[in-house]
């Protein structure tokens, strides 16, 4: 397993439906922040599992304890209806997805669909963390594949590379995929059902068929630096790994028919330090929404959603998850002097609250904007700072904190100072999966004079397949039930 792993760290230049009377639980690890319905030992079974592979991959890949990062969170939901209320543009099959973007990195996850959804979803997350890259659309999701059926309830022999028997059965009974449009496409692309099937099951076998022999692993790691630098596709394949598209398909067929082998890993000394507390009872009625109102809705959804969150906010007066949320969706579509009520109400029963202070910031930068003359304008922007410093205190490692302090430095006097470059560099060591904020930070180190570290940032950007709009809704990776 060691072998498998060398090479990729140098490639890396790379709501209804629950029940009125649920309780909601926040399981915090040393990874993960874990939300959840229902039973204490059913989110520990969960929290555990997610720290067993996060010990696994480190293992494997040979990085040490995340020390200071931002902690995942993780949602977990009881059917996917629930998904679809807080991304409703996933398809109706979605077992679950995660998100990286300007607005959050979190996964949302249906509980019912397996440990091999759970797993899935953070095998994306942990390759955008330590290895952000351009990557081909296979490779993101055939290392998730090959990852996710890892057993991790049994710490003492963990397998890794073990097979899935779904994905055994669409290779063994579904018509193949072009091997062109697997190495080229992204699942997002195929229209039929049975050609998602096809792309994850065929991704699982050609990485597990790259990853699994030293001198293929090594041919891998220069085909996707020459791809992830732009190198026509069917060049690098040629030259890097000694195949065409024909080869290929018969080289893996041939892999499929053989003997496919998996390792053990002994996770034995892990464990998971697990920490809970009870949510609100407005969860209940309005977690989900304080999630998806985030993201941009029509005007539709908007004549639902809008009167929910009223409705809702009103039975929990005093709540801050209530009134942040009705503040959030009062600026957006409603009233805005309600929303400024909301708001600093939320903040009087909890002046701490990060996610309250993030949004008192949000709306004085907005309103900056339409300042009819610069000092008025200064006057905002200061109170947007403001109101960043201390939720800085309460959640010294969120990215869109930072983020969103280097924005309000940008046209200033002497732009970009030493101090401005380190809080570029914090929103992008926090999240560096976010691919848009590599791009601006990289625009200020080159404008402050430090071109070299702006080329760094940008190699992980440069022809990134997975780039979206960021105030779209959570996109990087929704999974369909075919592949989470």
């Amino acid at each position: 397993m060691r072998l498998w792993a060398s090479g990729l760290a140098a490639a890396a230049v790379m709501v209804s439906g629950t029940p009125a009377s649920a309780e909601w639980l926040r399981a915090e690890t040393d990874n993960f922040v874990v939300y959840g319905e229902g039973r204490q030992d059913d989110l520990r079974r969960h929290a555990e599992s997610l720290e067993h592979f996060d010990a696994l991959m480190r293992r494997q890949f040979g990085i040490g304890p995340a020390e200071g990062a931002r902690k995942l969170p993780v949602y977990l939901v009881h059917t996917r209806s629930e998904l679809r209320e807080i991304h409703p543009g996933l398809p109706e099959t979605a077992a679950g997805f995660y998100s990286a973007g300007e607005i959050d990195v979190y996964s949302a996850l249906n509980r019912r669909g397996g440990d091999d959804v759970l797993l899935h979803e953070y095998a994306h997350h942990f390759m955008y963390q330590n290895f952000p890259g351009a990557y081909p659309g296979w490779f993101v999701e055939g290392f998730a594949e090959f990852f996710m059926t890892a057993t991790v309830e049994n710490a003492d022999a963990v397998k890794v590379g073990y097979f899935n028997q779904n994905r055994l059965n669409v290779l063994n009974h579904v018509a193949w995929i072009p091997m062109e449009t697997l190495l080229t496409a992204h699942p997002r692309q195929l229209q039929q059902r049975y050609e998602r099937a096809a792309f994850y099951s065929q991704s699982w076998l050609l990485t597990h068929y790259m990853l699994t022999d030293p001198e293929r692993r090594r041919g891998l790691d220069a085909y996707l630096a020459a791809v992830g630098r732009g190198a026509p596709e069917a060049e690098a394949l040629k030259t890097h790994l000694g195949h065409d598209y024909a080869s290929l398909e018969a080289a893996l067929r041939a892999y499929l028919r053989g003997r496919m082998g998996y390792a053990e890993v002994d996770l034995s000394d892990v464990h998971p330090d697990i920490r809970f507390e009870s949510l609100p009872a407005s969860a209940d009625r309005l977690l989900f929404d304080s999630l998806t109102i985030r993201y941009p809705k029509s005007a539709e959804e908007v004549r639902t959603l809008l009167p929910r969150v009223r409705a809702g906010a009103a039975r929990f007066p005093d709540d801050p998850l209530a009134l942040t949320t009705l503040a959030r969706a009062e600026f957006r579509w409603g009233d805005a002097e309600a929303g400024e009520a909301a708001l600093s109400r939320a903040l009087s029963v909890a002046p701490a609250d990060a996610e309250a202070l993030q949004l008192a910031a949000s709306r004085r930068i907005t309103q900056s904007e339409g300042a009819t003359d610069d000092a008025a304008r200064l006057t905002l922007v200061n109170e947007a700072r403001g109101y960043l410093a201390r939720a800085l205190e309460t959640a010294p490692t969120d990215y869109r904190i930072y983020l969103a302090l280097a924005r309000t430095r940008r046209g200033a006097t002497g732009y970009p100072t030493e101090n401005d470059l380190q809080t570029w560099r914090l929103a992008t060591a926090y999240a560096p999966q976010v691919m848009s904020i590599r791009r601006e930070a990289a625009q200020a180190l080159t404008e402050g004079g430090r071109p070299d570290e702006a080329r760094s940032l940008l190699q992980s950007v440069a022809n990134d397949p997975h780039s979206e709009p960021q105030t779209a809704p959570p996109q990087t990776t929704p999974q369909s039930s075919d592949a989470s």
